[in-house]
């Protein structure tokens, strides 16, 4: 592969890439999809786990089977089990109807376990059977049932540390980690950030329209230590796109702080600042009284505004490029200052 290929802006399926990093693991990703090997993917949170088992998943004979994704983390031991296992009617109080787990959604296709390094001790030893033998028993039902999938597996832990503390099964560990793929943080691979802020915006048109990265932009895009990976890129993408006035995204519209020189550097992040209209001598008493009253003032009719274009707060948070909790903050300033209905 020359170096031509490697730092231009490419796509592999669903992966945007422009880093030799990126280009060298997706072609050694393309060699083992076309197996039916498990493959343990490692990286930092945010870093890009999943696309990559999709792109697994979609260069692999398995393309037009199933793809499911279940995220091991943050949910009580029997409901992971049930995920994954299914259950039958009246296997247990609420259990009204038949649930096909995850093990029968996935056969002959690519089940994708994200997390598993947070999955409990109990349900390691209940997969590791499974994948052992093909096959597992649904809650509640004495007959088990076959299944065929090809199993792909992310990490942000050390299964490795975990396998040494006890917190991990070896004998799992070592089932999952046949073909280990490791994604680096995105500070790690420079040559992704363009290519991705660039696809992202287009994704992202519904908030403003089309846009374009401006030449500062870039720069700053380039500058940033990106701790939060591919995900804080797509946030302060989305965040740029609803803060910009025009079709140019430039630096101020990023709000980051990249350490530049103070003659390149940009400064934090605003709602853009337009002259305010002139006022009648009836509004004089009403208008701000400094630059940062009218910023003020600008960010509550931007939040009002969204919220009556958009069905429910969560929409217009991600409209906005913020959380919704930080709406609801944002809300309840603007209830306190009388600017926002007690309802909103």
């Amino acid at each position: 592969m020359n170096n031509a290929n490697v730092h231009a802006e490419a796509t592999a399926g669903s992966v945007i890439y422009g880093d030799p990093f990126t280009a060298q693991l997706l072609a050694l990703a393309s060699r083992v999809a076309r197996t039916d090997v498990t493959v343990l993917i490692g990286g930092a949170s945010g870093t890009g786990k999943e696309v990559l088992a999709r792109y697994l998943h979609e260069t692999s004979l398995r393309s037009a089977a199933p793809f499911v994704a279940f995220n091991c983390a943050c949910l009580p031991e029997s409901m992971v089990e049930d995920l994954l296992f299914g259950h039958e009617k009246g296997a247990f109080t609420g259990a009204v109807q038949r649930f096909h787990g995850y093990f029968e959604q996935a056969d002959g296709g690519t089940l994708f376990l994200d997390e598993v390094g947070e999955l409990p001790p109990s349900v390691q030893a209940k997969l590791l059977r499974v994948l052992q033998e093909r096959e597992f028993t649904p809650l509640g039902s004495t007959k088990p049932q076959k299944t065929q999938f090809r199993l792909l597996a992310a990490t942000n832990r050390n299964l490795k540390g975990d396998v040494a503390t006890g917190r991990f099964r070896e004998d799992l560990y070592y089932r999952l980690n046949i073909f280990p793929l490791q994604l680096k943080p995105l500070r790690e691979r420079p040559g992704d950030i363009i290519p991705l802020a660039r696809a992202m915006v287009n994704k992202h048109q519904y908030i403003s329209g089309a846009m374009r990265l401006g030449d500062s932009a870039v720069a700053a895009l380039r500058a940033y230590d990106w701790p939060g990976n591919v995900r804080e890129l797509e946030n302060v993408i989305q965040r740029a796109m609803v803060i910009a006035d025009g079709s140019i995204l430039q630096a101020e519209h990023l709000g980051l702080d990249t350490g530049l020189p103070v003659e390149n550097n940009f400064i934090p992040m605003t709602l853009p600042v337009t002259d305010p209209p002139p006022s009648t001598n009836e509004e004089a008493n009403d208008a701000p009284e400094s630059l940062a009253d009218w910023r003020v003032a600008q960010e509550a009719e931007l939040i009002m505004a969204t919220l009556r274009d958009t069905p429910t707060k969560m929409a217009a948070a991600a409209k906005l490029g913020i959380s919704e909790r930080t709406l609801r903050y944002k809300l309840a300033r603007l209830r306190d200052s009388g600017q926002a209905m007690v309802g909103v």
